[in-house]
């Protein structure tokens, strides 16, 4: 299949809806605040009073938080993110140690200075979106299984390393963003991190004949409709450039083999989400009998 050429008259309109969806996309977080703002208190261990905290393990803490927050950023702005190496824009995400609540020993972090709007409102869109997830963590398997379907894949192992900080150094943890607050004491701590730790994720390519219904370039998804009459959604591959998308959308509506990376995420309770990321697209013969799906090893 061969890409159009990024002058492609389809390119533009595409690139013309991103922001809409992305701000509609930002909508549907749970409930926070306007203010790209996070407080995070701690007690126990590693703080003194309220006259201070131990900085090795405020290092440690706030490390692979801010790792979440710059992935998820990346993510959620430009529909995708590697599972390795340098974020896109990631520099935006950059919070700035603003304050220190007294009482329990707190850590403000705030959005660095930024004459961009829509920047803080995605950052503070973030914040909540991450507060959420590791608040989750400490509920149930279904509301934490639940909370990583919205999240990038590359956020995953953080939380585990955020919750085992926690744990070892017996520090508890009250977490504030907006209107979005959570607490966890040293045995929800340890619970979260059993759930965090026992993820367990499969990965496996699969092709998957049926039709195309289209994808977008704003949110770098994509949806399918099987022969065998389900409908598959998910991400458009890393691997993608835009001009692919575009010639892949000439296959809208018609017969198509998908191949497809399938990444199965098991919690410890057994509850599990399928994932579906979308490789390569092409057309068939819809005479030619094709088998359900074939497995790639």
């Amino acid at each position: 299949m061969k890409p159009f050429t990024t002058g492609h008259p389809l390119m533009e309109p595409l690139r013309t809806q991103r922001e809409e969806a992305f701000r509609a996309e930002l909508a549907q977080n749970p409930a926070g605040g306007s203010e790209a703002r996070t407080v995070l208190f701690f007690t126990g261990k590693p703080v003194h009073g309220s006259q201070g905290i131990d900085a090795q393990f405020a290092a440690e803490v706030l490390s692979p938080f801010l790792e979440m927050v710059k992935t998820e950023y990346s993510a959620t702005k430009h529909g995708r993110v590697g599972e390795r190496g340098p974020r896109k824009d990631e520099h935006e995400a950059r919070l700035m140690l603003t304050g220190l609540p007294r009482g329990s020993f707190g850590l403000e972090l705030s959005e660095g200075p930024s004459d961009d709007l829509f920047a803080e409102e995605h950052l503070s869109s973030v914040l909540v979106r991450v507060t959420d997830l590791l608040a989750s963590a400490g509920k149930s398997d279904e509301d934490f299984v639940h909370a990583l379907d919205r999240v990038s894949p590359r956020v995953y192992g953080r939380v585990g390393d955020f919750f085992k900080t926690l744990n070892d150094s017996q520090a508890n943890i009250r977490m504030q963003t907006g209107d979005l607050e959570f607490e966890l004491d040293q045995p929800g701590i340890s619970q979260a991190l059993s759930r965090a730790s026992s993820i367990q994720t499969v990965e496996e390519q699969i092709d998957v004949p049926g039709v195309f219904r289209g994808a977008t370039l704003d949110t770098w998804r994509f949806d399918f409709h099987s022969d065998t009459g389900e409908t598959l959604n998910g991400r458009l591959s890393e691997g993608l450039s835009e001009a692919d998308v575009v010639s892949m959308l000439t296959l809208t509506t018609k017969q198509c083999v998908a191949r497809l990376k399938q990444t199965k995420t098991t919690t410890r309770g057994g509850i599990v989400r399928t994932r579906y990321e979308l490789l390569n697209l092409t057309a068939r013969d819809p005479n030619q009998s094709q088998p359900a799906a074939v497995v790639h090893s």
